[in-house]
């Protein structure tokens, strides 16, 4: 028997002001993920695609953490061929952010990878707590005490990333593990979800909303309201 129980269900919604969505999302079996594409009228969109697909394919391979990182640079590497094989997706990119259940010599437990800027939280005991580091200008200069949190948010350069898959030849994902109690949600997102929501308001609706598929369509409706300034992609998961 596995040691989690996960559900999962996820949305992704265009926003209120973007002519497009750009961003993809992966909620079945033992991985989720959130991509947030970038780069011209289609690259964006063919960007994230491209590097979900990848992930869920090769993970299937070598489903431990070692390999969840590796599908990360499949991603990238797939990502990065297409720009180059059409000038129309050139620049094209995307973040990624996911979390799947691996078994890692016998122990099973759930790691977490990101590029970019989309993120997965844990929420344990009401409390929300980051599992994922910006790949970003402003978190740069968070993590060197030159910005705060609340002056990040309003930063006009926070939306330069540092570091994104398909942008280069190669990259290499930040990797954590995690080993969540029963009863305990993951988020995953992108930037359209914490640039509109504040933690609190996050965890209101996470501490709220028992249903993994209402919890994330109030997490997006929130966002809307709020402003939905760009797209907006929720994954919640639950851990039994």
């Amino acid at each position: 028997m596995s040691a989690y129980q996960l559900r999962a269900a996820g949305v992704t919604d265009v926003g209120n002001v973007r002519p497009t969505n750009q961003d993809r999302l992966l909620a079945e079996g033992d991985l989720v993920a959130v991509a947030d594409g970038m780069g011209g009228h289609r690259g964006g969109e063919v960007a994230s695609r491209l590097a979900v697909e990848t992930l869920g394919e090769a993970f299937a391979d070598d489903p431990t953490t070692a390999g969840l990182a590796e599908a990360v640079r499949r991603a990238n590497t797939a990502v990065w061929e297409a720009a180059a094989a059409d000038p129309a997706l050139a620049g094209m990119g995307t973040t990624i952010a996911a979390v799947a259940r691996v078994r890692d010599e016998g122990r099973e437990r759930l790691a977490v990878v990101n590029v970019g800027d989309s993120r997965a939280y844990l929420f344990h005991d009401a409390h929300l707590t980051r599992l994922t580091s910006d790949h970003s200008l402003v978190a740069e200069l968070v993590r060197s005490g030159e910005l705060t949190e609340e002056d990040a948010r309003e930063h006009p350069q926070r939306n330069i990333l540092t570091r994104a898959v398909g942008v280069g030849p190669e990259v290499e994902p930040a990797v954590a593990v995690a080993e969540p109690a029963p009863g305990d949600r993951l988020l995953l997102c992108s930037d359209g979800l914490f640039n509109e929501l504040a933690d609190d308001e996050i965890t209101s609706v996470l501490a709220s909303v028992p249903d993994p598929a209402l919890a994330a369509d109030e997490l997006v409706r929130l966002a809307k309201d709020h402003g939905g300034a760009d797209n907006i992609t929720v994954v919640v998961l639950d851990v039994g």
